[in-house]
């Protein structure tokens, strides 16, 4: 009884050592990839900031590129569920999608290592990620539904948005910009969707309030039914 306590004690601890290992080589990988040329961190490098061999970090993960999708989602999660909790109390469609955008801008603005590592982990897979990719072609989707956005296809409203979004943290990140940068660059973005003018308004007037803080107050509003895609283009 007391060796097979011990045994799984054993094995416990190897499970701790391992996700501390693992989550130490994304935290220098942040570090490294926060930076304009960040884009070019090779494994070598990680593993030599991290104190780790070439591989102990194939023992967590199968590639460099496999780390930046873990990477991408680690310092993107929290932030888009504190986001999703205030833009599905809002209407759908160009609002919702604006007072995304304008977190992201805004945050990157605020966290420039957070914007530059987000940039450089952009450049070899879907702008943002996986996750952020699917959210934003639901906010897409929401507007052409609801006829807002006039846009040929859900693939170009989403490079509309993402890209020029991507391009604006960018400059953000490369020299400072009036205050009001974000909503200006949205507004356009929404001129560009076929947004009309009173509603772009709407979106980018009103205040954002601190994502995080909302969602601790408010909690996360519940699901809004997805649209499937095909059907809806097979309707048009």
């Amino acid at each position: 009884m007391g060796r097979n306590i011990s045994l799984e004690r054993r094995a416990e601890i190897g499970r701790e050592r391992r996700l501390k290992t693992r989550a130490h080589i994304l935290q220098i990988a942040f570090e490294l990839l926060g930076r304009e040329d960040g884009r070019a961190t090779r494994i070598e490098e990680i593993c030599v900031a991290a104190k780790v061999a070439r591989g102990t970090f194939y023992n967590h993960f199968t590639s460099v590129e496999e780390m930046f999708r873990a990477l991408t989602f680690e310092i993107s999660h929290d932030f888009n569920i504190a986001v999703r909790s205030v833009i599905r109390r809002v209407p759908n469609g160009a609002i919702s999608a604006s007072f995304a955008l304008r977190y992201y801008l805004h945050k990157t603005r605020d966290d420039p290592a957070w914007g530059w590592a987000m940039v450089n982990l952009s450049a070899g897979g879907p702008i943002f990620g996986e996750e952020t990719m699917r959210y934003a072609t639901e906010c897409v989707m929401d507007g052409m539904v609801t006829e807002q956005f006039s846009v040929a296809s859900p693939e170009i409203g989403h490079d509309l948005m993402q890209g020029a979004t991507l391009a604006g943290m960018i400059t953000l990140l490369r020299a400072p910009q009036p205050p009001d940068f974000p909503e200006e660059l949205v507004a356009q973005i929404m001129r560009g969707l076929g947004v009309s003018p009173t509603l772009i308004e709407r979106c980018v007037q009103p205040p954002l309030p601190d994502p995080f803080a909302y969602l601790a107050e408010h909690g996360m509003a519940s699901e809004r039914p997805v649209i499937d895609m095909a059907e809806f283009l097979a309707r048009r």
